[in-house]
């Protein structure tokens, strides 16, 4: 298996749009894939007045307008991005909830690249995509990108082994990245009790990818930093890992996502690139 296609979130923001798109561009390349850019963005609520009506003169036709030209500047964005650049790509856009929208054209890919700012989220989520939403729903994995982070060259992987069944999607859809990496790390956190069953079970994962031409070795440790997720974070950093690969967890709640721990950590602090799957 390899990515054939891959799907990048590209928003109407030069700054965060830029680097992200030099990282889907090189995998892109790497994984000789078509790119498709996607963006959208949707109306906010109304205004309202002191009597507590809604104002709506022409502020639908006034919205309408400068999201078209969004669109269309994040179109230019992209095709410029890509335009000296030997791949096939295509774009999507539409007025429309930008994680919903991801999620819909999902159908067209074998893995979508997102940012992760979660300032810019919090101030306009008609205008960003919570990554999580967009796990959650999208049924492919999805490669979370932090602020600022223009390259990923996954040489080393960290993948956060729970025996779900999460995590076995998470490996497979990883397994183009795993199979080119010099080193992938399989690590289990436990309690005291059950690490010998953690060994057993890891060393499970490693026999099933040495038959995929995967080397890995396994790292099984009682949680010793204040989360799982501070803990594999710090595993990263000590084997020199960009890319941690995880099954990632939660249910909807009253329109809401609500993540499980670790997925709630790496998705919202993790400085490293994240490959989720749900």
């Amino acid at each position: 298996m390899s990515y054939a296609s891959i799907l990048v979130h590209v928003e109407n923001d030069a700054a965060s749009s830029h680097t992200r798109l030099d990282l889907a561009v090189a995998l892109a390349q790497r994984f000789d894939a078509a790119l498709i850019g996607a963006t959208a963005a949707t109306f906010r609520p109304p205004p309202v007045d002191a009597f507590g009506g809604v104002v709506f003169v022409d502020v639908l036709a006034d919205e309408r307008e400068q999201i078209a030209a969004e669109l269309r500047d994040a179109e230019a964005r992209f095709r410029s991005h890509c335009a000296s650049r030997t791949l096939a790509t295509e774009w999507r856009s539409a007025i429309d909830m930008p994680a919903e929208m991801l999620a819909r054209e999902a159908r067209s890919a074998d893995l979508i690249v997102i940012g992760r700012d979660l300032d810019r989220q919090r101030a306009d989520v008609y205008r960003t995509a919570d990554p999580g939403a967009v796990m959650m729903a999208a049924g492919r994995p999805v490669l979370v990108v932090p602020a600022g982070t223009g390259a990923l060259s996954a040489e080393h992987v960290v993948i956060a082994w729970k025996d779900t069944r999460e995590a076995r999607r998470a490996l497979w859809d990883a397994s183009p990245f795993l199979r080119a990496a010099a080193s992938v790390h399989v690590v289990e956190i436990a309690r005291e009790a059950e690490l010998d069953a953690a060994q057993a079970r890891t060393a499970d994962v490693i026999r099933h990818l040495e038959r995929h031409q995967v080397k890995a070795r396994s790292d099984v440790r009682v949680q010793r930093e204040a989360s799982v997720a501070d803990e594999l974070i710090l595993i990263a950093e000590q084997n020199g890992a960009d890319l941690i690969v995880a099954g990632g967890y939660g249910h909807a709640r009253l329109r809401e996502w609500v993540f499980g721990g670790v997925t709630h950590d790496l998705l919202r602090r993790c400085p490293k690139c994240c490959l989720l799957s749900h």
